[in-house]
């Protein structure tokens, strides 16, 4: 792991807080760990296929997911639930470290796995009021690069970061509130992503 190559991108939230920051490790993984641990993510995973309804339809969501931490706990958004699954020994040790790096606490993981261009997630922050007035999210993405864009919700200001295989990006406190971000489908890209976006709950 390079721990010194470390971007800072400043995010403005209004006039009253000023900015908040994106802190960004473009190859926080060495390509060998990020293959090993694309490898294991893929074929370790117990991915769900879950679905929601839009105008009166029920139909796929573009993209396979779980979700990890205290089984006692569910999360819900867009009206899917999903029942907590026990953090696997190879997950958790991504989790502490990511913990260290960052510095900051982490107990829950919501994990995507994005089989080729096709699959995407719209728009959306992580606002769910589970995750506390100003969550801090990391994440960490492994396989094709896939370019995760922002959207300020009031002066519609975008940013675009380019996610290499192996690279942690982390959005401070305050950046739910005021941007959305997604990733987009990509046309004629075969190749599969994963990204982990590890969150604290009480």
């Amino acid at each position: 792991m390079d721990l010194f190559d470390k971007q800072v991108i400043p995010l403005y939230l209004s006039p009253d807080l000023g900015s908040a920051e994106i802190a960004f490790w473009p190859n926080w993984l060495s390509p060998e760990q990020a293959d090993g641990l694309l490898e294991t993510a893929i074929h370790q995973t117990q991915w769900r296929q879950d679905t929601i309804k839009i105008v009166g339809k029920t139909i796929p969501i573009p993209r396979l997911q779980n979700w990890f931490g205290d089984p006692s706990t569910s999360y819900t958004y867009s009206g899917i639930r999903m029942q907590a699954l026990r953090f696997p020994d190879w997950m958790d040790k991504i989790r502490l470290s990511i913990e260290q790096i960052t510095e900051q606490r982490f107990n829950r993981a919501l994990v995507n796995y994005y089989r080729d261009g096709r699959d995407s997630v719209d728009w959306h922050a992580d606002d769910e009021k589970e995750l506390g007035p100003a969550p801090v999210i990391a994440s960490l993405s492994l396989g094709v690069e896939r370019v995760f864009q922002l959207r300020h919700n009031e002066t519609k200001e975008r940013i675009s970061i380019s996610l290499p295989h192996g690279s942690l990006l982390l959005m401070g406190a305050g950046i739910q509130a005021y941007w959305q971000h997604r990733i987009a489908k990509v046309k004629d890209l075969q190749q599969p992503r994963v990204n982990f976006t590890f969150r604290y709950m009480e």
